[in-house]
């Protein structure tokens, strides 16, 4: 199968998905849309999915594998108010989630917009309290090192500390039964900001089952940076590297409003 195959007998030439496709390498011939090149593509789907008449296939997104878009939508104020009741999580019941629950959260992740589609993102899911609390303690050993050598962080990093190790409080992990580390191909240079997109479709979906989420920023931040005895314990895969952290498990509380936030701050420019 060539990139693209047109069904000529339903295609209306209407163009759409020349005019959509990202990589600019569909043009409009005589007997509908053409493409010249078999690289380039990027494995959107989007040619595909625009298509009005389901006359358009791609190899790299089978026309077979898609599923039509819900004609039923939430309305403005549903919306509106399932976004801004997403709290992060920091309370947790002591039993980590279910792998079915875990999985369901992670599997809405792969439809999560990525830098030229790129995606490729990896999840290390552990479990184990004591591997938890061993991962916080090396995040805690990374702070200290980040004072003592002076960098911008001390002052923020400071009073962490004396929180993790004087009043005994884990504000690192925060008791989380579970932590989910993703990590992406040392060569992809965008793997945080996929990451962060990827978490934050986790974070959206996971109320819907009965999960609560925050970013780990802590430890996040001290995997990110290269810290070893951090990258040990997780296991980051070959030729990886971490590029978030979320904790992950059922809410031990419920919230009953919604805060407000600051004012919007905005400015039209012509």
């Amino acid at each position: 199968m060539n990139l693209i195959t047109v069904d000529e007998s339903k295609c209306i030439r209407c163009g759409l998905c020349v005019a959509d496709c990202p990589s600019c390498i569909l043009t409009m011939g005589e007997n509908g849309p053409e493409c010249n090149v078999d690289r380039g593509c990027m494995s959107c789907g989007h040619c595909v999915a625009i298509c009005p008449v389901g006359a358009m296939d791609n190899k790299y997104t089978p026309l077979a594998e898609q599923v039509p878009v819900p004609e039923e939508k939430l309305t403005e104020k549903q919306a509106y108010d399932f976004l801004r009741s997403r709290r992060s999580v920091r309370l947790f019941k002591p039993q980590p989630p279910s792998e079915e629950d875990v999985l369901k959260m992670l599997d809405i992740c792969r439809y999560a917009p990525t830098a030229g589609n790129t995606q490729g993102l990896y999840y290390t899911i552990i479990r184990n309290p004591e591997r938890i609390k061993a991962i916080a303690d090396a995040t805690a050993l990374w702070m200290e090192d980040e004072i003592e050598k002076g960098t911008a962080n001390k002052r923020y990093f400071r009073p962490v500390i004396a929180t993790y190790r004087e009043r005994n409080i884990d504000i690192i992990a925060r008791n989380a039964p579970m932590l989910i580390f993703i990590s992406a191909r040392r060569l992809n240079i965008t793997g945080v900001s996929n990451a962060e997109k990827a978490m934050a479709y986790a974070e959206l979906f996971a109320p819907t089952i009965g999960l609560g989420t925050t970013i780990a920023g802590f430890i996040e931040s001290c995997g990110i940076a290269g810290w070893e005895p951090l990258l040990d314990l997780v296991g980051v895969p070959p030729k990886h590297k971490l590029v978030g952290c979320m904790m992950v498990g059922y809410p031990r509380v419920k919230y009953h409003r919604m805060p407000e936030r600051q004012h919007l701050k905005y400015e039209f420019k012509d």
